[in-house]
């Protein structure tokens, strides 16, 4: 009689406990996406009109890769983004973003697009509950695919299966650029576009080029790895695209130290 009692003590506790759990759960995804939220939106807010221009010609891009190849190409012209294939062919125009954050790109990208949301900073367990949170703002995309995993390893990810790869204010805080944007190649089509946008180095002697490399330390240990002192178009010369283009900008409603701005894109 006593063990009965006590099991379904332990019964009723075990579900209260899972109630609280998940209670707990749902509060830290409202904390987390508000606090990531009201961060990002001042951010892009300063950033805005750059954004407009990186992703001017996004929709046009869209329309222009009419299809996409998933099998060997057989019919290529000059220009690799408007390989086509007149056999099997996957209509999805296919975005793949690293950092979603709280979904401050999805404005930008072409309505019904298919989105690969990668975010390398949020729980496991809760990205389901923090993405459908981004859904309930609405921007005309679909998320077909969600993956917490660290930028450096998107083995998750089948080789050339994303049209897009976009990645802004990323970059400054990965472990290993280099392996990011090896990555980025595999997952991307053939013709396939990478858009970026970060916070770099001032290379030029200036206050804000020595304040960079003086606070660099601090920043790295404090700002979730966020380096003020990378060259990141360095990288991405390097990195074995087939056509690259880019312009450092100074972000001026930014910070001094995080001023100075690299934008572009990279053809595969």
């Amino acid at each position: 009689m006593a063990a009965g009692i006590f099991g379904f003590i332990f019964y009723i506790f075990s579900l209260i406990w899972s109630l609280i759990v998940a209670l707990i759960g749902r509060i830290y995804c409202w904390i987390w996406f508000n606090i990531l939220s009201v961060n990002m939106v001042k951010y892009d807010k300063r950033i805005e009109e750059h954004k407009l221009e990186l992703f001017a010609d996004l929709a046009d891009f869209k329309e222009d890769t009419e299809v996409y190849p998933i099998t060997p190409v057989v019919q290529q012209s000059r220009s690799p983004s408007r390989r086509k294939q007149q056999t099997a062919v996957d209509d999805k125009f296919t975005i793949l973003e690293i950092g979603v954050g709280w979904g401050g790109n999805f404005r930008y990208f072409p309505e019904g697009s298919d989105i690969i949301a990668v975010e390398p900073t949020f729980p496991k367990e809760r990205f389901a509950e923090y993405l459908a949170m981004i859904h309930s703002h609405g921007h005309g995309v679909q998320i077909s695919k969600v993956v917490a995993t660290d930028p450096e390893d998107l083995s998750q990810v089948e080789t050339e299966t994303a049209d897009v790869v976009v990645c802004t204010k990323v970059l400054s805080n990965v472990r290993n650029v280099d392996q990011v944007l090896q990555e980025i190649r595999r997952v991307l089509k053939t013709g396939g576009r990478f858009y970026f946008m970060e916070h770099v180095f001032q290379p030029e002697r200036s206050f804000t080029h020595y304040t960079q490399r003086l606070l660099n330390p601090l920043q790295v240990k404090f700002g979730d790895n966020c380096h003020l002192t990378r060259e990141t178009w360095k990288n991405i010369d390097k990195a074995g695209f087939a056509e690259v283009r880019y312009k450092r900008f100074s972000a001026y409603k930014m910070p001094s130290i995080i001023r100075p701005h690299l934008m572009g894109t990279a053809t595969k």
